[in-house]
């Protein structure tokens, strides 16, 4: 009965010429790949790192959306935020 819920597993036997044929179909592979990989590299452009400069905003901190707002608390809508958070975790 158990037999029929829980059958045994499987075994699949390979035989020796099929093992060499995947050996040599993987060695095959990995040549190609290889060769595609050196290849590949070889046409890419040469990756130059830029210094990417943006112009000073004065105002960087004040900003609706800005982290540093965010942390410090300056714009009315963080504020806001810290009161409902206060009173949602006070509600609790």
């Amino acid at each position: 009965m158990l037999r029929i819920i829980f059958p045994r597993p499987y075994q699949i036997e390979v035989t020796r010429l099929r093992q060499t044929e995947f050996y040599k179909l993987r060695l095959h592979l990995d040549q190609v790949h290889l060769a595609w990989v050196t290849e590949w590299k070889r046409r890419q452009d040469d990756f130059r790192i830029e210094n990417i400069r943006f112009r000073h905003d004065p105002h960087w901190n004040s900003r609706l959306f800005s982290l540093q707002a965010a942390r410090d608390g300056n714009t009315w809508f963080w504020r806001a935020t810290g009161v409902f958070l206060g009173w949602g975790v006070a509600s609790i």
